[in-house]
């Protein structure tokens, strides 16, 4: 089975049935596209020029004899398809919250005041911290819904005990 590298994440491609799941991946930091209405050549050409594993719910693309990294997720729950993976991504706080979770690409920092007429009042008033996506214009903070959605994640990626 693949082995995640310190220094190299791996990238993913989903097939349009796993939108939670790539949702879930960008939450984590990691590149996840996700095409929809793409033919299984297209997407080999794609994951093999990009370097991306296909994760896919279908046995026959699992079983397909061409030559590319996938996996088969079995589970149709997006915390068990997470767990399925549990041997090549991980939790690391570096990378949270680091992508966009509609678009994929990466967010950046914006400053509260270039955004204010964008946002509710109550969560100008209230939040110190932005980030924007430069790509689709989707803006983050961090609300209430962070804390579950940690809690979540700690809980698949449970830390690791020092010694």
């Amino acid at each position: 089975m693949l082995q995640i590298k310190e220094e190299k994440r791996p990238k993913f491609l989903l097939a349009e049935n796993l939108g939670k799941l790539a949702k879930w991946l960008r939450f984590l930091g990691y590149d996840a596209a996700l095409y929809r209405k793409i033919s299984l050549d297209n997407m080999i050409r794609i994951a093999n020029k990009d370097n991306r594993i296909i994760l896919t719910r279908s046995k026959k693309v699992a079983k397909n004899k061409r030559k590319f990294k996938r996996i088969l997720i079995k589970s149709e729950n997006h915390s068990e398809q997470l767990r399925e993976l549990k041997n090549i991504i991980r939790f690391d706080g570096n990378y949270i919250f680091s992508r966009c979770s509609e678009c994929n690409r990466l967010l950046e920092n914006i400053a509260s005041e270039k955004i204010k007429n964008m946002i509710p009042v109550y969560i100008y008033q209230t939040q110190k911290k932005f980030k924007v996506c430069r790509f689709c214009g989707k803006i983050y903070w961090e609300g209430s819904h962070v804390k579950n959605m940690l809690a979540e994640l700690k809980a698949i990626f449970p830390a690791k005990k020092q010694n």
